[in-house]
């Protein structure tokens, strides 16, 4: 008989409360299952202990490979880095020695240099020294020659005179002659005194040069003393600085070390608790079987009771992963409205703390227009205005505030689940798939994220307690080929949904935003109309950033849904509201733990009433 076709286009929506209208049918199953167990109870007790304990023997026996297989890559990764990383310092440390080498073999030519100018310098004025003492001397001596001519042209124009006068003038004649020797003599003392003088203005004038060369020298001297002083300094400022940069390298790897330390104890410990969950859970199921042979009509639950109380802890929740957001915005607006008129000041005021929580421009503007045409020039409370921008924010978010819909119309019902490192895909994705399974949904889990071998052992955990297969490959093998393989076995098992995790990449590296687009491509071959859906995971703590993240990853993946995490108590929430009203993208979870029960359909007023530190109405 052929199978029957499943009519029309098949949507369901996640909401509070969501896989109740199917409690006829679980209600009937468990009885039909209670008169079978009553039936075949010690044989199918038998079979299903001994094919659960072979199971875990071969599930144990499996991760055991795995994790010796992880342990042994991750030393080969360790001690391949170890030595990239010893070939890079002795590469660093190899042209820092011939950067020295050259630096003091420069300095070496500098010097010698300025010693050959300065030999060259000296040679030159001892030359002009000897030059200005022999032109002295030969003036000395002319002088000197010329003085001797004198005297004797004066000795002999006197003899003859006195030759020719008469005897009678001999004694004025001798007279005369007395005083022109008188005379003569004090001449010749005044050229004597002139030669002095100028001797010893020479002497002056050559001590005031060599003086001026000395200090020459000594200027020049100090000078390459100080050059030498300063390429020493510069030695030891180098050599500090490479064991400065060692040290640096050193703290860096151990911090990376102790990082990745702490990162596989937060790991093993959250699977720790995963398998605790699994194990509560699975003792529950087995309670509730008990029960359901027991009576197959139980009593109605007070569901709209439960409801009451299970949305009233998710707003407490909220509340409590906004607090930092909230606290900060409420103690703000209280410091500028206590019981004053509303002005165009304190509306200023008001704005800057409205585009400083995150909320953005448009918002804040909405905000502060909706005060104004409400309370301008009257009295206004810290409440009031808390209200009011509840109020709008609301109004943004309500667009968002989408439930996710699977159209079966296309099976299996694609979910390609992108982000950033360490935004919480791998956990959104388990909570999605435990959501589903209570919902009666089948599901096929992918591991996508093919660099982390952790994020595959979570996947298969997830797989485990929600019973839908998990599909992976080796570590580092090529997740688009695996997405493939994944597709084909989603239809083959007529799958409802595929839940495929990828790889965190920053969204600035293009290498890895090509691998995602491989993967896209690789699903369109399969299915033109996959993925069907692209949600992408935004940390909450990551502020302005995650507005580059949607604008990047919507070019690149087609994001058609958003899903919030991480909002544990310092998030920074107002972010949600900015990237709402820009991409007006589906916000179709918010998560503020890591428990199942922590991720849920978003609600616009829960959240605009938790950011401004409202409670619910």
């Amino acid at each position: 008989m052929a199978e029957e076709k499943k009519p029309g286009l098949l949507k369901r929506v996640f909401s509070f409360g969501f896989g109740k209208k199917k409690k006829a049918e679980a209600d009937e199953a468990a009885a039909a299952k209670a008169e079978e167990q009553a039936r075949q109870e010690a044989e199918r007790k038998a079979q299903l202990e001994k094919a659960e304990a072979e199971r875990i023997a071969a599930e144990q026996a499996k991760r055991e490979e795995e994790r010796a297989a992880i342990q042994k890559a991750a030393q080969e990764e360790a001690a391949r880095l170890k030595a990239e990383k010893a070939a890079s310092e002795e590469k660093e440390r190899l042209a820092a020695e011939q950067a020295a080498k050259e630096e003091q073999e420069r300095l070496a030519a500098e010097k010698a240099a300025e010693e050959q100018r300065a030999a060259e310098e000296a040679e030159r004025l001892a030359a002009e020294k000897k030059e200005a003492e022999e032109a002295a001397q030969r003036e000395a001596e002319e002088e000197a020659a010329a003085a001797a001519k004198a005297k004797a042209d004066a000795e002999a124009l006197a003899q003859e005179q006195a030759q020719q006068e008469a005897e009678a003038k001999r004694k004025a004649d001798e007279a005369a002659a007395q005083e022109k020797v008188e005379q003569q003599a004090k001449k010749e003392k005044e050229e004597i005194e002139a030669e002095k003088l100028a001797a010893e203005k020479e002497a002056a004038e050559q001590a005031a040069l060599e003086k001026a060369e000395a200090e020459r020298l000594a200027a020049e001297e100090a000078k390459q003393e100080a050059q030498e002083q300063a390429a020493k300094e510069e030695a030891d400022r180098q050599a500090k600085l490479a064991a400065e940069q060692a040290a640096e390298a050193e703290r860096i790897a151990a911090e990376e070390e102790q990082a990745r330390l702490e990162a596989e104890a937060a790991e093993h410990q959250r699977q720790a608790e995963l398998e605790a969950e699994e194990t509560r859970r699975r003792e529950e199921e087995a309670k509730a079987a008990a029960e359901a042979a027991q009576a197959s009509d139980p009593e109605p639950e007070p569901e709209q009771e439960e409801e009451e109380e299970r949305r009233e802890g998710w707003f407490k929740r909220m509340r409590k992963g906004l607090a930092r957001s909230s606290s900060t915005l409420t103690e703000n607006i209280t410091s500028v409205f206590t019981k004053k008129k509303l002005d165009e000041d304190t509306l200023q005021d008001l704005e800057d703390i409205l585009i400083q929580a995150d909320l953005g421009v448009e918002t804040a503007m909405n905000v502060t227009d909706a005060l104004a045409s409400q309370r301008m020039g009257k009295d206004v409370t810290d409440e009031e205005v808390r209200q009011v921008m509840a109020d709008e924010i609301a109004k943004t978010l309500e667009p968002v505030a989408q439930p996710l819909e699977l159209d079966l119309e296309h099976q299996p019902h694609v979910i390609l689940v992108v982000g950033v490192n360490g935004s919480g895909k791998t956990t959104t994705i388990g909570k999605i798939s435990q959501k589903l399974y209570d919902a009666g949904f089948s599901t096929l889990l992918v591991a996508g994220d093919t660099f982390r071998a952790a994020a595959i052992e979570q996947l298969h955990i997830w797989g485990d307690r929600t019973q839908a297969p998990v599909m992976s490959r080796e570590n580092g093998a090529d997740a688009a080929g695996l997405a493939f393989d994944a597709y084909a076995e989603a239809q083959a098992q007529k799958k409802d949904v595929m839940l495929m995790d990828t790889a965190g990449r920053l969204q600035n590296r293009k290498e890895l935003m090509d691998e995602l687009e491989k993967i896209i491509r690789v699903l369109k071959k399969q299915d033109p109309t996959a993925p069907h859906t692209v949600l992408l995971t935004l940390d909450a703590t990551t502020g302005q950033n995650a507005l580059n993240q949607v604008e990047i990853f919507k070019d690149v993946a087609g994001v058609n849904g958003l899903v919030m995490t991480k909002l544990d108590g310092t998030a920074r929430g107002g972010i949600l509201v900015a990237i709402s009203a820009k991409h007006k993208l589906p916000v179709y979870f918010i998560g503020v733990g890591e428990q199942v029960e922590d991720l849920e359909p978003f609600e616009a007023d829960v959240f605009a009433r938790a950011i401004a530190g409202l409670d619910q109405e």
